[in-house]
């Protein structure tokens, strides 16, 4: 006796992983942007570099001594998310400037509306 073709699984049916992978799949731009922001350093980076260009060992002063190592890697990041510009300006000595290019700009404006909420609902206060 046939009964005909098996329906497919129902969403509750499926396995762990197949949700587990449905989940990642819909994950949404805001987590992965998060994920970027969240590393030491990016969101004071993207402060300091919104006042003005600035050259590697000024952003390290403004940052209040981060390490050289991690200042680099994070730049390098920005860099590569399009978030900033690195720009040499001599080869001997060597003289690097780093600035916002326009999409920094505008993740600086957004966190300028997180620093109002943070502001206002500080446990500080």
């Amino acid at each position: 006796m046939d009964a005909g073709p098996t329906p497919p699984p129902s969403a509750t049916q499926r396995s762990r992983a197949a949700r587990r992978a449905a989940a990642q799949r819909s994950e949404c731009a805001a987590t992965e942007a998060l994920t970027v922001l969240g590393q030491k350093w990016v969101l004071r980076i993207i402060r300091v570099l919104g006042e003005r260009t600035q050259r590697f060992c000024e952003l390290q002063d403004a940052l209040g001594g981060a390490n050289s190592a991690t200042l680099s890697q994070r730049l390098k990041l920005l860099e590569d998310e399009g978030l900033n510009e690195r720009r040499e300006v001599s080869a001997v000595p060597p003289w690097v400037e780093y600035s916002l290019t326009v999409k920094g700009s505008d993740l600086r404006g957004a966190l300028a509306g997180i620093d109002r909420w943070a502001e206002r609902w500080s446990v500080r206060q």
